[in-house]
């Protein structure tokens, strides 16, 4: 399994971390700091990723792909299920 990623974080540093200290819920905060991480070089791998998140591997990917495909705002757009 391929640990390393390759994502450009579009969003400046300054931007995550003023975006950081404004989230108001944890899921949404919890996604800004994998941003953010990336965005400064402090994170290598998936795995690392996942461990200091506390998710496992496949939602790190997961959230990753949202991210490439769709944004900032898709990654942060929370999903509740119906009912």
């Amino acid at each position: 399994m391929g640990n390393s990623f390759q994502v450009e974080i579009s969003e400046s540093q300054e931007e995550l971390q003023h975006r950081l200290r404004h989230a108001v819920t944890a899921t949404t905060k919890e996604r800004l700091q994998m941003l953010y991480w990336i965005k400064v070089g402090a994170i290598a791998t998936r795995q690392e990723l996942s461990q200091r998140l506390g998710r496992d591997e496949s939602t790190v990917y997961r959230w990753l792909q949202r991210y490439k495909q769709s944004g900032m705002n898709a990654l942060l757009e929370v999903k509740t299920p119906p009912g």
